[in-house]
């Protein structure tokens, strides 16, 4: 039989559920990917109502512990991934290095022109050439994130012809000899919306990170812009000061 809460505990009963919940995850009792029980069960099992549960839920939900699947439950988040933004490495690199599986895949390229907003974080002129790209991203099987990403096509000619469910940083190396050094970075908490959130499969408002840099070659000639919309649990960002 499921272990009751604490029915002496003073903290309120949604707490008592998400500690519950948050100890057996903690123990491996729930491993990473796992499905919970349904709400009414987990209402059961710990003798409380639906409404009481899904506070417990959304509270593990925004401490990263739990995601949500669109019609498919709750599950046990799996380990963050590790960002080092000082460092440089890809996504398929980083994400291998720490033992994890990543797949990406191409949504839509398109040959379009510079606008304003992109104008000014990329330094090319209003009306100027540019290829947008948009790619999911994936750790072992699940989506994290989607991104736009905006390539020069005058640095980079005939870009867009190319295969991008691959590294984009070592399609840069291999085939254009770019090695990206300077990068401007920035990152903030957000509401994923459409048409991220749909991407990914979750619902509009969930909580995500959206992360931006802009990258250029040795001679400070702008390379690409990189738009990343994350889920919030995903992703643990780590400096190393020296």
């Amino acid at each position: 039989m499921q272990e009751r809460v604490d029915e002496e505990s003073v903290s309120p009963l949604y707490l008592r559920v998400r500690d519950h919940l948050a100890a057996q995850i903690a123990k491996g009792l729930l491993t990473p990917n796992t499905r919970l029980p349904s709400e009414r069960i987990l209402a059961e099992e710990h003798d409380t109502t639906r409404v009481t549960t899904r506070l417990a839920l959304a509270q593990l939900e925004a401490e990263g512990r739990i995601y949500r699947s669109n019609r498919r439950g709750w599950f046990v988040s799996p380990p963050r991934l590790i960002y080092k933004p000082t460092h440089d490495y890809s996504f398929s690199e980083n994400v291998t290095a720490q033992g994890r599986v990543p797949a990406t895949e191409t949504l839509d390229v398109t040959s379009t022109q510079t606008n304003s907003w992109l104008a000014t974080r990329t330094g090319m002129a209003v009306g100027d050439p540019i290829v947008w790209l948009r790619r999911r991203r994936q750790i072992d099987g699940r989506p994290v994130l989607v991104e736009n990403i905006y390539l020069n096509p005058k640095r980079l000619p005939g870009i867009e012809t190319y295969n991008f469910d691959r590294s984009l940083w070592k399609l840069l190396r291999e085939q254009y000899g770019v090695e990206l050094r300077g990068k401007q970075i920035e990152m903030y908490p957000t509401a994923l919306v459409d048409p991220q959130a749909s991407a990914i499969g979750v619902t509009a408002g969930t909580a995500g990170l959206y992360v931006t840099r802009c990258s250029r070659d040795a001679d400070g000639c702008f390379v690409e812009f990189d738009e990343e919309f994350w889920l919030h649990d995903a992703l643990s960002i780590q400096v190393e000061v020296s």
